[in-house]
């Protein structure tokens, strides 16, 4: 019998309820209450990373797939929570176990589904385990709300100008206590109060760009500022002085301020918490102000409030008509492939024009391109020249190949390689689509249900809901932007002892995609020192 046991947990620790515990748990449960089962065949699914607050997750969409197509007898879990901490998601996988026939066991909890008893207590675990979620989801902005009334930095990366340090303090029952306080560090102050007066002066992140880089402005690390750094310093409130401007702007984007209008005198400087959705290190989305909370902490601002308006303003027009970037990877074979031999850096397609049905472009260093020519000044290449003299050289050397056994199996390794990253990728992106187009019918079923109802109550708790599901549509839509295909199934080559005439027939005629993969293949690295290139096969 097959018994398939799903594990799965929010983030990743070898402590407590683990991935390898859940496992193992379960599998001394099966043997030593399935003694019935002689032949139990125990198939693992694993979730690491995501919550149970969505049914859309790699492993378990693919268990029940597996499920649809009766490969699985039994369904055996740690705790019920493990598989859903929702009532409607939950009821929906019972009805996919009761419909083919599928027996299912929490380990911990001892739940039977053969008898009317156990499904009811199935069902109230799970009315529990969403209650927990959401209390405890309320819990954590209660906690917020009432620390942000402190003033306190609660930790995490601290802004430019500014270090944290511990202060003990003694409370209202005189018990020690202990909080963390912004420490303005006046150096790095400077330079963020030049880069919102300059932002103001020259109009655009490019130009204050520019301007750091040629009067040697650098961040606190002694790094170069970018666009994108200094767009997230002057967009932090952090900076901003809580004064009356500032206490109307929060306002009107309907932030929760825990302070009242007459606190905001313009001596303290704003902490902004929840600004941020932090699921995960890896990227970090911003919330929607309405769920921003606004305090006033107990350091001193450094920008007023009608200066960091101005500022927030000045970013939204350039933000709303700046013209996205060109896609490069339709046409350019070596982007970010190429290295500069003079500093190090990559190089990036530049300088992209059309000659009737031809389309020219260089690649040109990413340092170059940033620091204005000031940190590297190497000559471009010329893209399109190279990249036909690469495939002509990658042609001569395939044909005339003698060690042909050699390249097969350096082929095939990297084509078992292509083929599991892609099957992994196309798991992801299908459970993000899958995710997306629920939240999307969830949000039509209360539209639906506010244009025929006008019940003040209802429009009071299903807004927020609204809300809340539109920001989870842009979360969703961010990670699938993000998730750039890396391989694709034509990228499959037949091999054979003829391969190498079937490689040149590849370089000759297929589609840019297969080209890339076979370049990535065979390639190990390639440099340019502004006179001629250096190309090191694998």
């Amino acid at each position: 019998m097959n018994i398939a046991i799903y594990s799965r947990k929010s983030k990743f620790t070898e402590k407590g309820e683990s991935i390898d515990n859940q496992v193992q748990y379960c599998k001394t449960y099966g043997d030593s209450h399935l003694l019935h089962i002689p032949d139990k065949n125990y198939i693992i699914y694993e979730d690491e990373g995501f919550s149970a607050a969505t049914s859309m997750r790699p492993k378990f969409q693919q268990m029940l797939q597996d499920i649809n197509e009766n490969k699985i007898q039994m369904l055996m879990c740690y705790r019920l929570d493990r598989i859903t901490r929702k009532v409607s998601d939950f009821s929906k996988t019972l009805e996919l176990l009761e419909q083919k026939k599928v027996g299912f066991i929490s380990a911990t909890e001892n739940f039977d589904t053969s008898t009317p008893m156990g499904k009811a207590m199935i069902y109230i675990a799970s009315v529990f385990a969403q209650l927990e979620r959401e209390t405890t989801a309320e819990r954590v902005r209660d906690n917020m709300l009432a620390l942000s009334k402190t003033g306190r930095w609660l930790g995490g990366l601290t802004p430019m100008g500014y270090t944290s340090k511990e202060i003990i303090y003694l409370d209202s029952e005189f018990r020690e206590k202990k909080l963390y306080q912004l420490i303005p560090v006046e150096k790095d102050l400077k330079t963020v109060a030049l880069l919102f007066d300059k932002y103001l002066e020259l109009g655009s992140l490019s130009a204050v760009e520019n301007y750091c880089l040629v009067h040697g402005i650098t961040t606190q690390k002694g790094g170069c500022f970018y666009k994108s750094s200094i767009a997230n310093i002057l967009a932090n409130p952090t900076y901003c002085t809580g004064d009356t401007a500032s206490y109307d702007y929060f306002s009107s984007l309907g932030c929760c301020i825990t302070f009242s209008r007459e606190e905001f005198n313009g001596r303290n400087g704003i902490l902004c918490y929840n600004r941020t959705s932090q699921q995960n290190k890896a990227s970090r989305i911003k919330r929607p102000p309405n769920q921003w909370v606004v305090a006033l902490g107990k350091h001193k601002g450094l920008i007023s409030g009608n200066t960091f308006i101005r500022t927030q303003k000045l970013l939204k027009k350039n933000s709303d008509k700046a013209s996205p970037r060109k896609d490069t990877s339709s046409y350019a074979l070596l982007s970010g492939n190429i290295r500069c031999t003079n500093c190090g850096s990559v190089m990036r397609v530049k300088n992209i024009r059309k000659t009737g049905d031809k389309i020219f472009y260089s690649y040109a260093c990413e340092q170059k391109i940033f620091s204005k020519k000031l940190n590297c000044n190497i000559t471009n290449l010329n893209g399109k020249l190279f990249d036909d003299y690469l495939l002509d050289l990658i042609s001569t050397i395939l044909l005339g190949a003698v060690n042909y056994s050699k390249l097969l199996r350096l082929l095939q390794d990297k084509r078992t390689i292509l083929k599991k990253e892609d099957l992994e990728y196309r798991q992801r992106l299908d459970s993000l689509n899958n995710e997306k187009r629920d939240t999307e019918k969830e949000i039509e079923t209360i539209i639906t249900r506010l244009a025929t109802d006008s019940s003040p109550l209802l429009h009071k708790y299903m807004l927020p809901k609204l809300e809340e599901l539109d920001l989870r549509i842009r979360e969703i839509q961010v990670k699938i932007d993000s998730m750039a295909p890396k391989y694709q199934e034509e990228n499959d080559f037949p091999f054979s002892k003829s391969f190498p005439e079937f490689l040149f027939t590849i370089i000759m005629t297929s589609e840019l995609s297969q080209k890339k993969a076979l370049i990535n293949t065979l390639v190990k690295n390639i440099t340019w020192d502004g006179h001629q290139a250096s190309i090191t096969l694998v």
